[in-house]
């Protein structure tokens, strides 16, 4: 039978009501007997619970690996795909250009060379030439410096507003 992280909780929860009813002694053999095989078999359940929690850890960190070179992959031939589109686009609206034609219905398709929408493009030519009133400035952006903080901090001088924080903790499955 395969046992939960569940039933493994429930049992310790249990454990704990016998602990408390007998008000911590358990000098009695009998009990003393029955808590050592009934932790030993929890724990024979709990090390195989983890041991397969952990492989199943291990393989969706594996399955995310691989799924993210895929998808790495594929956005590299989406990419080159689209820009195979455009060009063909491109060097097809320049040859019916070039024929002067507006138009080409084929049995599955409306080709025309149409006009783009939206507003005319803004071409600046010269920047200088640009009135100062059309001009804007923006500001320089500044942002900590989280190298040079930390060696100040490191050396045991304080830096207001930072601080050195806790190293996590996290789970190592090798």
């Amino acid at each position: 039978m395969t046992r939960t992280l569940l039933d493994i909780t429930r049992d310790m929860d249990a454990l704990d009501a016998l602990l408390v009813e007998v008000e911590g002694d358990v000098t009695d053999p009998k009990v003393q007997k029955a808590v050592t095989a009934w932790f030993a078999e929890l724990d024979a359940d709990l090390k195989g619970k983890v041991d397969n929690y952990a492989a199943l850890i291990t393989t969706l960190e594996a399955r995310t690996d691989v799924r993210a070179k895929e998808a790495e992959r594929l956005a590299r031939r989406a990419k080159a795909d689209a820009a195979s589109a455009q060009f063909l686009k491109d060097r097809l609206r320049t040859e019916l250009e070039a024929r002067g034609i507006q138009k080409v219905e084929t049995d599955r398709y409306r080709v025309s060379v149409v006009s783009s929408g939206g507003k005319l493009p803004l071409v600046i030519d010269q920047e200088s030439l640009i009135p100062g009133a059309l001009l804007r400035v923006i500001p320089e952006q500044r942002v900590p410096d989280k190298d040079a903080i930390r060696e100040i901090l490191e050396r045991g001088q304080a830096v207001p507003g930072a601080h050195l924080g806790d190293r996590g903790r996290r789970l190592s499955i090798r």
